[in-house]
């Protein structure tokens, strides 16, 4: 059975923390470890509000990884075990992309202040650069039949996890 999230920014409508197709909302809180998303408690409590499962990122920067952990983990301490935290590892405003050390790095950390592993969200071309997380981290691959694809129905496509044998989470724009 397939569940359904949206992933929200401060940038999102209210309506795509709540439509009613998805299950869950995966919020984000931090980039870097100068910005906080100014809505993000707004919509983490939108989405907890509306009984959506619950989630929580913060996007690479790509500095000092135990930094950027630390950074992440200050802003949502009193969430941790009511939602799944994850990494978002793009290229866009990363100075650290490329760097197959970044994300492990900052997921150790994370595990160790909380003892949770977070998901690495990854577009599927990269996966090689966080294939040292996939023992401990779940997956959340972004990948898009089209830019244009505007639909919840789950498209018939191939998604190479590798070293991952399956991925938690897919993301598809809609």
């Amino acid at each position: 059975m397939a569940l359904y999230f949206t992933d929200v920014f401060s940038g999102s409508a209210d309506w795509i923390v709540t439509d009613p197709h998805a299950q869950g909302t995966i919020v984000k809180v931090s980039q870097g470890t100068g910005y906080v998303n100014p809505k993000y408690e707004y919509q983490y409590s939108l989405a907890k509000t509306n009984g959506r499962l619950l989630g929580l990122y913060h996007y690479a920067g790509g500095n000092d990884p135990i930094a950027e952990a630390t950074y992440f983990l200050n802003h949502i301490q009193e969430k941790i075990g009511e939602a799944v935290l994850a990494i978002d590892w793009e290229q866009y405003q990363n100075a650290a992309w490329g760097n197959t050390n970044w994300v492990r790095k900052f997921v150790d950390e994370v595990h160790r202040q909380t003892n949770v592993w977070p998901l690495i969200y990854v577009q599927e071309s990269a996966i090689w650069q966080v294939a040292n997380c996939a023992n401990d981290c779940g997956l959340w691959v972004a990948k898009y039949p089209s830019m244009n694809w505007h639909s919840w129905q789950v498209p018939d496509m191939q998604v190479n996890t590798a070293p991952w044998s399956v991925y938690t989470l897919s993301l598809i724009h809609i």
